[in-house]
């Protein structure tokens, strides 16, 4: 760091703006490279007339380098200390009360990286964002720290799901109090100190329901209902033998996975009451990054159009719902599935918010379509970018067509195959893909905010009630933590990498974990000498506070299981069923959109045009 470099300049600058204002004469003012000349010694300042604008001007400059020096020096500061516990530098800012904000909010991901470049890898960074204080942690060795049992009792996460009620979901304001005063906690028994109505537990009931829900049979039933649906939509698609060119992979994937995703969570009357809600979510979805910063209705009415009527949606159907099916319906031998609520996860939400009083149509509307943005927001652009890796790498498509066909359990007469869902995510190399897409292509702040009391991160001490956010990208580009190859075969952390998850018996520097030195094969075709060699296993070995796409400790996604499952189930359906073939060089790759970060799930930059035709099964 040149932060003693950078305080001489202002010091030096803040020098000529005082001799520039004070001194008479032949005096230049100099900041850097500009040059500013003054006025002669023979005249007074008092024959000439003040310059308010210069006055106002300086004015303002000179306060913009005092609070650049003075956050500058509590940062170096900080860092000087030496005694334990002691507080996180903060990242120096220029303007006054807005601190960090507006770089942050221009380009979220570009400041992250220049804030871990600054102060590496294992300092937590405190971020001025307006009236907010947030900490900035960046280090695979606080994942334990922060997502172990002593901080799941004593931390919430109130503060993403409060901004994500507030400015993406339309959360009725008079419903935001009760979200924001549960301090109970997820588990069964309520924290110490908290006062929450038993009725009133909003946090624990969702938690319950999802883990619930999304496991065992449930998630097993969702599953095959979500693949059967798929392969009706393809079929719909009327995909025949002769190639059909497709203009964009992602907007293919959105229309016919989300539509198998929503009806096997919320049953086909969401669709056929609202014939637009699929192009109304997408469009929403591309209003994210701009929602998210809280603009007002008046700035931007055209997306908060766009989100009115997929809550209207969603209230028509639940109307619709609650006339021809009982929520009460989530006993063992109910259905797991029916078509007017569809999952036993809604009817479960349904029926524990019935005995909430504040939660009136408008705020259940608001949580399923914050549910239908959690479910499919990250998925989509996952399986997207899984598909896109194993299509532009024939090698690699064929060693995957090898695993899939290993888990078909039957070949009915009408030409379709279905699969061994739990053995077909277990295989080695459907894994690893779908372990290394994750971790290249999602990306978020997982925050926690300690409840009563100050919070130990290794040498530093946090606040209570102050935001502290893990950044799962800093995790997955941490070279302190990952497996990047060898000088002769490297496989950098920016860049695709299919065997990254896999150890090989016989060599050593196979696996995710960082590796020092020897040589590694992996980066391509298997060496022919290599063919005996025992089938690799997937490992997470060594990469737990680098792999954290679906957060962790306690309140990690429950419905993680479920996203892995379509992802691979996706692509098994698919390239069972259909040849794809990519119609973009093999060396061009998409960018990520970073407008995502960090909210999951980051998408292609451009489209993907592809063409796809039905292959008969052998």
């Amino acid at each position: 760091m040149n932060t003693t470099a950078n305080l001489q300049h202002i010091l030096h600058s803040i020098q000529n703006v005082l001799r520039y204002t004070l001194e008479p004469g032949n005096v230049t003012f100099k900041i850097g490279q500009w040059q500013i000349p003054k006025m002669d010694g023979h005249r007074s300042y008092t024959d000439f007339p003040y310059d308010w604008s210069i006055v106002i001007a300086t004015s303002f400059f000179l306060a913009f380098l005092f609070t650049y020096l003075i956050t500058s020096l509590k940062s170096s500061i900080a860092l000087g200390t030496k005694r334990f516990s002691r507080k996180p530098p903060i990242m120096p800012y220029w303007i006054p009360f807005f601190g960090n904000i507006i770089p942050f909010l221009w380009n979220p991901a570009s400041f992250c990286s220049k804030a871990i470049e600054k102060y590496g890898y294992s300092i937590p960074i405190r971020l001025r964002l307006g009236p907010l204080k947030i900490y900035l942690v960046s280090g695979a060795d606080h994942y334990e720290t922060l997502f172990g049992s002593k901080a799941s009792r004593c931390m919430n996460t109130k503060a993403s799901v409060l901004l994500a009620l507030r400015n993406l979901f339309g959360t009725p304001a008079n419903v935001i109090p009760y979200y924001a005063g549960d301090n109970s906690g997820v588990n069964s028994t309520p924290l110490p100190g908290s006062r929450v109505k038993p009725e009133h537990r909003i946090t624990y009931f969702q938690t319950r329901a999802a883990h619930k829900h999304l496991s065992g049979l449930g998630l097993v039933q969702m599953t095959d209902f979500f693949l059967k649906v798929l392969e009706r939509e393809i079929d719909g698609t009327q995909v025949g033998s002769e190639w059909v060119d497709q203009p964009d992979l992602y907007r293919f994937l959105q229309n016919e996975v989300f539509r198998a995703a929503v009806e096997a969570l919320c049953g086909p009357y969401l669709f056929s009451q609202s014939p637009t809600f699929v192009e109304d979510f997408w469009e929403f979805v591309s209003w994210v990054p701009t929602l998210i910063k809280g603009f007002p209705r008046w700035m931007l009415p055209k997306p908060y159009r766009v989100r009115g009527r997929l809550l209207d949606a969603i209230k028509r159907w639940h109307e619709l719902a609650h006339k021809h099916s009982d929520c009460t319906k989530i006993g063992v031998d109910d259905p797991e599935w029916e078509p007017y609520f569809g999952s036993k996860l809604i009817r479960a939400r349904q029926e524990y918010s019935r005995s909430m009083h504040f939660m009136d149509a408008d705020a259940l509307a608001a949580e399923d379509l914050g549910l239908i943005f959690a479910t499919n927001t990250n998925a989509i652009p996952s399986i997207t970018w899984f598909m896109f890796e194993i299509c532009r790498d024939p090698e690699l498509l064929s060693r995957v067509q090898k695993e899939v066909k290993a888990c078909r359990i039957s070949f009915p007469t009408d030409n379709k195959a279905s699969f061994d869902i739990i053995k077909l995510c277990s295989q080695p190399l459907l894994q690893s893909i779908y372990a290394e897409t994750l971790r290249l292509r999602v990306a978020l702040f997982i925050t926690r905010t300690p409840e009563y009391e100050n919070f130990g991160l290794g040498e530093w001490e946090l606040p209570p009630q102050t935001v502290i956010a893990l950044s799962s990208r800093a995790g997955a580009m941490n070279p302190n933590v990952w497996n990047v190859g060898t000088p002769e075969n490297p496989h950098p952390l920016h860049a695709f990498w299919a065997d990254r998850f896999l150890i090989y018996a016989n060599d050593p520097t196979s696996g995710p974990q960082r590796k020092e030195g020897s040589k590694s094969y992996h980066g391509g075709p298997v060496p022919a000498e290599k063919a005996l060699e025992p089938d690799p296993r997937f490992s997470m070995d060594g990469v737990a506070g680098g792999w954290i796409p679906y957060g962790g400790g306690q309140r990690m996604c429950p419905g993680r299981h479920f996203a892995k499952q379509e992802i691979i189930g996706t692509f098994a359906v698919l390239f069972t069923h259909y040849e794809i073939e990519l119609r973009v060089p093999k060396e061009e790759v998409p960018d990520c959109d970073m407008r995502f970060f960090p909210f999951g799930g980051l998408p292609p930059t451009k489209r993907i045009p592809f063409r796809i035709r039905r292959r008969k099964i052998m």
